[in-house]
């Protein structure tokens, strides 16, 4: 399966979406924002867009995280501005350095980068989100290479005839110079292998209540927070919440 799509920002100024369907383009990666709080002023637009036209949207944020808890605070920002929408696709963690900021302030180490990530994708992730980290190719076989991140989905910037990196990923972003119709000038333009069917609203986590005593989960060897979330239906915080010591 392959579907045709875009990524957009407030760069492409107003979009004609009736005209972006025409062309067959099947789903847009739009921008949410960037840092903690700096929403992109075409976002709302974007969305109302594909939604009105039939068009499958996820979002990204452009990161500025130097720490683990920078990342946590545009993860919180991410969650806020994602609340009463409804994506189909990805929610993806931009994770380069296209305008130079983090070189300018010390550029966080391999591990650093690679935790920052971790902290963003598990917050979005732990919210109901299916969630996917966005890099160019000597990012995701260098500074984040990493079995940490090996869990979540990628979304490949590779402008080339075609892909080389070894894992797995799920969107191909393969050039920067795409033309379509109802968009003015140039557009990045994207492969997904995948439909992403499995991506649902996000709904308000629930833990059942035991119906006797001693009716807890048991915990036995092998077992981790995130597996026994994800069987009862909640998030790893919520279980924290429930049991803090």
């Amino acid at each position: 399966m392959k579907l045709k799509g875009i990524d957009v920002s407030k760069w492409q100024g107003k979009i004609d979406w009736k005209k972006v369907k025409e062309d067959g383009i099947d789903f847009a990666m739009i921008r949410l924002g960037y840092g903690k709080s700096t929403k992109d002023e075409y976002f709302d637009a974007n969305v109302k867009g594909c939604e009105e036209n039939g068009i499958k949207w996820g979002a990204y944020l452009y990161s500025y995280a130097l720490t683990p808890s920078d990342a946590k605070k545009e993860a919180d920002f991410v969650i806020k501005t994602l609340k009463g929408k409804t994506p189909t696709f990805p929610i993806a963690f931009d994770m380069e350095d296209a305008d130079g900021y983090k070189k300018r302030n010390g550029n966080p180490s391999n591990s650093m980068l690679v935790r920052i990530c971790d902290t963003f994708l598990q917050r979005v992730e732990d919210a109901g989100y299916y969630v996917m980290l966005y890099a160019n190719l000597h990012w995701l076989n260098t500074k984040l290479n990493s079995p940490i991140l090996d869990r979540y989905d990628k979304w490949l910037a590779q402008w080339s005839k075609s892909p080389t990196y070894k894992r797995k990923f799920s969107i191909w972003q393969y050039t920067s110079k795409g033309k379509v119709a109802g968009i003015k000038g140039n557009v990045d333009m994207n492969i997904a292998y995948t439909d992403f069917k499995f991506i649902s609203k996000p709904s308000k986590p629930t833990i059942p209540e035991p119906t006797k005593k001693g009716d807890y989960h048991k915990v036995v060897s092998g077992d981790t927070l995130s597996g026994i979330a994800k069987k009862y239906g909640t998030t790893v915080s919520k279980l924290m919440e429930m049991n803090p010591h």
